[in-house]
């Protein structure tokens, strides 16, 4: 599915639905070898960057993003076991 240096840039509202909601994510690797990921609000973002040319920083790369979508989906579970 994916090219090994290639290039990305995928970005969406995360309550495309939701009149007033800003929340949205970004995900983009530059031809350069550039990444960044964003996640925002109207308020705040948290952004994880680095340079995919350096091997150490792709596996901290995959080790981020592992570990926030894991995280997220623990609290998710949370919210809907005690919430829904």
């Amino acid at each position: 599915m994916y090219q090994q240096m290639g290039t990305y840039n995928q970005k969406a509202f995360l309550l495309p639905d939701g009149p007033e909601s800003m929340a949205a994510f970004h995900a983009i690797i530059r031809p350069n070898g550039q990444y960044r990921f964003r996640i925002h609000d109207c308020l705040t973002s948290i952004r994880l960057h680095g340079d995919l040319n350096d091997p150490a920083q792709v596996g901290e790369a995959v080790t981020k993003l592992r570990t926030l979508a894991a995280a997220a989906n623990e609290f998710a579970d949370f919210i809907e076991e005690c919430y829904a």
